[in-house]
């Protein structure tokens, strides 16, 4: 603007003598025109600038609402607190008590028989805000505090309580706040005196009650009864409004990734469902949307009913409750657990087609299992292959439940266990380990018994090679034998004399061995005698 006020502010003859030089003159007529251009937007903000705030001012507070609602929803969370929560929320306390006294003696005040300047009066109302909102986090922070101790003493858990209050105060925030708005656009004080305060009786003082609230937006003393009379009629409206904004809020819904939305209008439902996101419907009753999670795996227990403690041993009940199916004989008993793993695959089939989509699902599983208990035996059913089992259950409940539209995609099925009933597993068990331990004695004996045949067949070798070695050396004997007297006898019919004698020396030395012959008596030729052993 200093470029265009100088030009101004230059008597006529030295804007001729300046116009001699054309480059100044250009320079000069260029500045002038962007200085007339910043003029003209500042007036054009100036004269909007309101409308601008209050519009800013307003998309703040829905978007908060928005944000606020979505997230405390009627499943309200579980809050949990710990033993760090008292401790930093009492220091929370004393910071807020802090800010609100130095806001309180940091504020400019009027001087009797004078008014604060306009820049006295903005910061006097910018603290007042600030002690408002100060005032309402105290409120808050004790509401929290409470409800930590509680929860730590261990006798109630008042998370939801916490959370409702918490609630309650945040929509009276927002009414009051949006009352201060409509009345600083009305009196076209949202540059000059922002004061977006909430009363706070109680808190603050007398300069956050009612009654100083209604002296500063209206301008109106609250001491009169005209002005009491006003009051009244002014907060019946005021809480209608507060009413059809919190009515209006009822038709905005947030879904999950995981999540979809059926929307009914006027109780039809609509073909197509709410996929994730924030969606903008009519409020109730109009409109209603109830949100299921869609992408969650739910479980469905077949052959027992569930419990939180679950034992797989054959010998427990696998929960409250086991069923008995008939095998094919007629004359045995098994239970069957199964776990039937499922998903909503088509929201608007599964609240279409049937009232209860799980039940039949149900009913579907127990059906398939006993057409395939029916027609064997326990024993077969022991030892089928598992894993085949449960894919086959699978596989016959997805094209069950396609054919039905039951809008369930099942997941899949795992076979937990199949065993006799619980009342006679025990006997069961012992006829089984009676089968093993005689499978085991007579494989034992089996192997005793090709022991001692290994042996026998040993032996019998062994005794029929001795046989014939004995066989073998009688004959070579009786050979040797027959040929020594053959040998003899030719011996004997060539030399009579010499063998004959020979074998008689040779039976004289068999009979007496190492013994001494002494002859004696009469008649004997000594010539012939012989001294000496005979072998």
């Amino acid at each position: 603007l200093l470029p265009l006020g100088r030009a101004l502010e230059k008597p006529a003859d030295a804007v001729s003598e300046v116009s001699a030089d054309k480059k100044t003159l250009r320079r000069q007529k260029r500045a002038a025109r962007r200085a007339g251009a910043r003029i003209r937007a500042h007036n054009a903000y100036a004269r909007r600038r309101d409308a601008i705030v209050a519009v800013l001012w307003t998309l703040v507070l829905i978007g908060t609402n928005i944000m606020f609602w979505l997230k405390c929803r009627l499943d309200l969370p579980t809050v949990r607190f710990g033993y760090t929560v008292p401790v930093l929320l009492l220091a929370l306390f004393v910071i807020l008590t802090i800010l609100d006294k130095w806001c309180k003696h940091s504020a400019p005040v009027a001087v009797e028989g004078e008014e604060l300047s306009p820049a006295d009066t903005y910061i006097a109302a910018l603290l007042h805000s600030l002690r408002s909102a100060a005032a309402v986090a105290k409120i808050g922070t004790v509401i929290v505090a409470v409800a930590a101790v509680i929860r730590l003493l261990g006798t109630y858990n008042p998370a939801k309580i916490a959370v409702i209050l918490l609630a309650v105060l945040f929509a009276y925030e927002t009414l009051f706040l949006m009352l201060s708005l409509v009345v600083r656009l009305i009196r076209r004080e949202l540059s000059t005196v922002p004061d977006f305060s909430v009363p706070v009786p109680g808190v603050g003082g007398a300069d956050l009650g009612f009654l100083s609230y209604l002296e500063k937006h209206t301008g109106i003393t609250m001491r009169s009864l005209w002005s009491i009379r006003l009051v009244k009629t002014v907060i019946p409206y005021a809480f209608i409004a507060a009413l059809v904004i919190l009515w209006g809020t009822s038709g905005v819904v947030q879904i999950e990734s995981s999540e979809q939305g059926a929307h009914y209008r006027l109780g039809k439902l609509s073909d197509k469902p709410l996929t994730a996101g924030i969606h903008f419907t009519l409020p109730w009753p109009f409109d209603r949307v109830e949100v299921y999670d869609t992408g969650k795996v739910r479980q469905m227990t077949i052959g027992y009913l569930t419990d939180d403690s679950m034992d797989n041993l054959w010998t427990a009940e696998h929960g409250t409750e086991e069923h008995r199916l008939l095998l094919g004989g007629g004359e045995e008993l098994v239970s069957v657990n199964l776990r039937v793993e499922y998903k909503i695959g088509d929201l608007n089939a599964y609240l279409k087609n049937s009232a209860a989509p799980e039940s039949i699902l149900q009913a579907m599983a127990y059906e398939a299992l006993t057409m395939r208990t029916i027609s064997t035996d326990l024993d077969t059913l022991l030892a089928t292959d598992r894993v085949a089992f449960a894919d086959d259950m699978c596989a016959e409940l997805r094209e069950r439940a396609a054919e039905r539209e039951l809008g369930l995609e099942v997941v899949g099925v795992v076979l937990e266990s199949i065993h006799p009933p619980v009342e006679i597993a025990d006997i069961y068990q012992k006829l089984l380990s009676a089968g093993i331990d005689a499978e085991r004695i007579i494989l034992m004996a089996e192997a005793t018994a090709a022991e001692a045949l290994i042996s026998a067949n040993t032996g019998k070798t062994t005794l029929i090679g001795v046989a014939t070695a004995e066989k073998n050396m009688a004959i070579a004997a009786a050979h040797g034998s027959v040929a020594e007297f053959l040998a003899a006898v030719e011996a004997d019919k060539a030399y009579p004399d010499f063998y004959r004698y020979e074998k008689y020396l040779g039976a004289i030395t068999d009979a007496y061995g190492n013994a001494t012959i002494v002859l004696v008596g009469d008649g004997v030729n000594t010539a012939n005698l012989y001294i000496g052993k005979l072998n």
